[in-house]
């Protein structure tokens, strides 16, 4: 006999059988597929092997760290005898003491030159006085000589005065040790004796010029209406009197001066 027909009520449960088997096997494929997409997420982003363009590959890559070959390390230089414990070279002193006589001594020829030339139209200018008061010369020679020891005066003794005020501001000294010896310091010790007799004739040049400087602002202030011929001949009179008691002074060092020489090696 052939299988019976079920009753309504086994089909039913047959029904709600499978029913209750198909989400048993959704979730279980779900599970399975959940699984392979994180096992796949997990080796794409831990990889040993790189990703990405090369660029960016190069560009995050960290140098590794390796041990310098001695053999082809630089040495790392050693001082010299020249050179200070913090690589500072040393100054030799007496190279130092030459350079400070040469500035010094370029200051101080051009006062010195200043002041010859000043000097030199103040003693023409108070010996045409000297003739005019000894008859060798009329008034009237007198004052046409007298122009030619004034060209420029004013302007030389204000040369004069710049360069020594910037002789007196210079702090070279000119001066070496007395251990120091050979040939450069033999220059400096020589050029140092030179500077003291110019210093010495710079001094007595202060002194003479004063009076002509004097006389020179008078004569201005006379053709500028500021004195009467009286006064001005006064004062002229005083100064000329002054010249002739200081002048001399300069004069008896000026020629010593003018022959002092400093000769450094280049």
């Amino acid at each position: 006999m052939g299988q019976q027909p079920q009753t309504r009520r086994a089909i039913r449960e047959q029904q709600r059988g499978r029913r209750g088997v198909l989400p048993v096997v959704i979730g279980v494929v779900a599970v399975l597929v959940l699984g392979a997409a994180v096992w796949f997420g997990k080796g794409l982003f831990t990889s040993g092997e790189p990703t990405g363009s090369p660029s960016v590959i190069s560009g995050a890559a960290s140098p590794l760290a390796t041990t310098p070959d001695p053999s082809t390390t630089p040495a790392t230089p050693t001082s010299t005898p020249s050179e200070t414990a913090t690589g500072t070279p040393e100054v030799d002193p007496v190279a130092l003491a030459v350079e400070s006589c040469r500035a010094k001594w370029a200051l101080q020829s051009a006062a010195r030159a200043d002041a010859y030339r000043s000097l030199s139209q103040w003693d023409r200018h108070l010996k045409i006085m000297n003739d005019l008061q000894a008859g060798k010369l009329t008034l009237a020679q007198a004052k046409a000589a007298w122009p030619a020891t004034t060209e420029k005066a004013a302007e030389n003794i204000v040369a004069f005065r710049a360069a020594d005020k910037a002789l007196g501001a210079s702090k070279d000294t000119c001066a070496v040790d007395a251990s120091a010896t050979g040939t450069e310091a033999d220059a400096v010790r020589e050029c140092a004796t030179s500077l003291k007799t110019v210093d010495g004739v710079l001094a007595r040049a202060r002194t003479a010029i004063a009076p002509w400087e004097t006389h020179l602002k008078d004569q201005s202030h006379y053709k500028a209406g500021g004195m009467t011929p009286a006064a001005a001949e006064a004062a002229w009179r005083a100064l000329w009197k002054k010249g002739l008691a200081t002048l001399p002074g300069y004069q008896a060092v000026a020629q010593k001066g003018q022959l002092a020489a400093c000769k450094l090696p280049a």
